[in-house]
């Protein structure tokens, strides 16, 4: 059988008409044992229930996710990520040194980039490895004026993130993964 409506949107139905059967529920209950004023304490009992429920079974959902995302992932997902990140900041600033045409690169946006790739690479949670290799890289940048030297420096901070990732696949003599 084929429904009209998406089913996210079945959901929310069966999700607000529960609530209401809860909140009928309370308030008949209510009315049975004192009238009006039962009438309205079983309502707003009701509707106290069905938001318990509710925020228990978000919570619950959130906990089963949270658990099947870190069942998946390897290794430190946040060091990856912030190995990655300083990757690219170094990159940048690499690239920022190394224009391809002369004046291409303001001296402001230089020293932006600059900055903004210390910052990254002093960051919490960053792998030591990355970390040295990343103070390496720019330390060449910073002292060489040959761009094939930073180039190397940065391939070898390439090589350091790389090692973070516990799934990655090494194979070597000139082979990609």
């Amino acid at each position: 059988m084929k429904f009209p409506f998406p089913p996210g949107s079945l959901l929310y139905l069966a999700g607000g008409l529960s609530g209401l059967c809860v909140t009928v529920i309370g308030a008949g209950a209510g009315f049975l044992v004192d009238a009006w004023w039962g009438l309205g304490a079983g309502l707003v009992l009701g509707v106290g229930l069905f938001l318990v429920i509710v925020k228990t079974t978000v919570l619950l959902c959130t906990l089963q996710t949270r658990e099947t995302l870190r069942s998946l992932t390897q290794g430190d997902a946040e060091g990856e990520a912030t190995a990655h990140m300083v990757l690219h900041a170094v990159s940048l600033y690499e690239a920022a040194m190394f224009p391809l045409r002369p004046g291409g690169v303001s001296a402001d946006e230089r020293e932006l980039r600059r900055a903004i790739a210390y910052r990254f690479a002093a960051r919490e949670g960053l792998p030591q490895r990355v970390r040295v290799a990343a103070a390496e890289a720019l330390g060449t940048i910073e002292q060489s004026r040959d761009v094939k030297q930073a180039q190397a420096a940065v391939w070898t901070l390439n090589e350091a993130v790389r090692d973070c990732r516990p799934g990655f696949i090494h194979l070597h003599d000139d082979q990609t993964s």
